[in-house]
């Protein structure tokens, strides 16, 4: 067994790619729900730049 991308399975049974389900969007908001703090330690890096 080799390895293999983890895919998900569409409204119609097609599998697509983790790639295509997971946008930088969904990744962002995850990471946010995940870790609260992240959120605000973004901002305040952000303000001292």
């Amino acid at each position: 067994m080799g390895d293999k991308p983890i895919s998900f399975k569409d409204k119609d049974g097609n599998f697509v790619s983790a790639a295509d389900i997971w946008t930088s969007e969904k990744l962002e908001e995850l990471f946010n729900t995940l870790n609260p703090n992240r959120k605000l330690r973004l901002a305040k890096e952000k303000e001292e730049k």
